[in-house]
């Protein structure tokens, strides 16, 4: 089992400890985890001292994601100039993948029966259509999650598929967490997003309140808690159990934005994936 986590953890984790972000590298790397989620526009701000910390630390970066706005970018060299930009920093990053969150809807657009949210949504597929052919010749894999925003126009598993489904080389990036936000069962999206998967983000909610973090609103206002993988509402060790057995042997991604302790959700995180899987696969 491969372990991912996201680098603006590391950072939180630096902040809420007092420790030096390499510190925190090396208790990440201890816990099992060996690669990271690198946030593009972090990654173009920082680059040399990132480079130098995970050379340092003998972490890699899993993948590399990026926000764009392509629902609203019609000039074709803008849009080529983006992404020749995004996978480049991702070549230089050593990333083999990168998730792209094309865009979002404005106010006005959010009626899916209206031409402007559909031409809005064609232009973000084209877009990522774009990427995906730039990408492939790289040896870059290029894919989209369930994203928790009622402004996207892929956070349902419905929204979600009609991109991959129309987009052959486009990859499905489960998030385990992301469809308790647009109110889905999660087992029933897995089913639907199960033949296009091809990486997984592991993280779990809750609806207890827990006054130390950092709440997420559902669509119909429900508050969310960040709590470490298997210990949430979402039926993480069911996902998790059947994708081993399944043959799946890429990353497992431990995310959890919003945690007052990202060091010991990190842990708690990576120590509850690697038991699983021993407990499945025995080994």
């Amino acid at each position: 089992m491969k372990l991912s986590v996201f680098y603006e953890h590391i950072r939180e984790a630096a902040g809420q400890t007092g420790r030096s972000l390499e510190e925190i590298c090396t208790l990440v790397k201890s816990f099992g985890i060996d690669a990271l989620e690198m946030d593009a526009d972090r990654f173009q701000t920082e680059e040399d001292a990132i480079l130098t910390l995970l050379e340092k630390t003998g972490l890699r970066v899993s993948c590399m994601y990026g926000f764009f706005d392509f629902g609203h970018i019609t000039g074709s060299v803008v849009r080529e100039e983006q992404i020749t930009s995004f996978l480049s920093m991702a070549g230089r990053a050593g990333a083999p993948r990168v998730l792209v969150i094309p865009g979002f809807v404005e106010e006005h657009e959010q009626d899916p029966a209206t031409v402007e949210y559909q031409q809005c949504v064609q232009y973000m597929k084209e877009a990522v259509a774009d990427m995906c052919a730039h990408a492939k010749p790289l040896g870059i894999t290029v894919g989209m999650e369930d994203f928790d925003d009622a402004r996207a126009p892929f956070a349902t598993t419905a929204q979600l598929l009609s991109f991959v489904e129309e987009i052959p080389e486009l990859s499905c990036f489960f998030d385990t967490g992301n469809f308790l936000y647009s109110g889905e069962d999660v087992l029933v999206a897995y089913e639907r997003c199960r033949p296009h998967i091809g990486y997984v983000h592991c993280k779990d909610r809750t609806f207890e309140v827990d006054p130390k973090e950092e709440p997420k609103l559902t669509v119909d206002g429900r508050a969310m808690y960040a709590v470490p993988a298997g210990s949430g509402s979402i039926p993480m060790k069911e996902l998790v159990t059947d994708l081993l057995k399944s043959g799946y042997d890429d990353t497992f991604v431990i995310e959890h934005f919003g945690a007052q302790d990202q060091l010991a959700y990190m842990k708690e995180s990576a120590l509850w994936l690697l038991d699983l899987r021993k407990k499945v696969l025995g080994a």
